[in-house]
């Protein structure tokens, strides 16, 4: 017996309808055991994802497919792999990299983006800059634990700065909604 949420994430895929396809390839996901169709949702899912714009999801799930102990699986995920590195060919070392990133690299990523939207930030970086240089200047001290007191110096510096910053910034938010009412 055909699995239903295939058979109906495959018409949805056909009629170009990606996230009613993914909801239903992804369904056959969860409740499938034979891996015949669970090999043709995930081929079904691959070309969703990337048609709905989640390239990365269908990278990944590539990868996933590349890795398979089947030679048939395999190498459809390798092919498809390729195929996918030549459209979006920065698309790997993007993910490569996102993954290699810790917490704190992503953070650090996130912070310079909202930075990076508005001109007034760019004012706060530049403070934020001259803290760090100020504690580096007064610090002469290369040790271990000269660098660990320079460093901690400078987080919390520009934690009361940005906090100060961001609590202006909600205030003058907060004026401005309740002068639209």
């Amino acid at each position: 017996m055909a699995n239903r949420n295939l058979q109906a994430g495959l018409a949805q895929l056909k009629a170009g309808d990606y996230a009613e396809a993914i909801a239903q390839l992804e369904a056959v996901l969860v409740n499938e055991l034979h891996p015949g169709t669970l090999f043709k949702a995930k081929k079904a899912l691959v070309k969703a994802y990337e048609g709905d714009g989640k390239v990365r999801l269908a990278w990944k799930l590539c990868q996933e497919l590349s890795e398979s102990t089947s030679p048939e699986i395999r190498d459809w995920g390798d092919r498809t792999l390729a195929e996918l590195d030549r459209r979006y060919p920065t698309l790997a070392s993007e993910i490569l990299i996102g993954q290699r990133l810790t917490r704190q690299q992503k953070v650090i990523r996130a912070f310079i983006q909202w930075l990076k939207r508005s001109p007034q930030r760019v004012s706060t970086l530049e403070t934020s800059w001259n803290i760090i240089e100020e504690e580096r200047d007064s610090h002469s001290d290369n040790s271990p634990l000269g660098k660990l007191t320079v460093n901690w110096n400078i987080f919390r510096r520009i934690s009361l700065f940005l906090g100060k910053t961001f609590v202006i910034w909600i205030k003058a938010k907060w004026q401005k909604f309740k002068a639209r009412k």
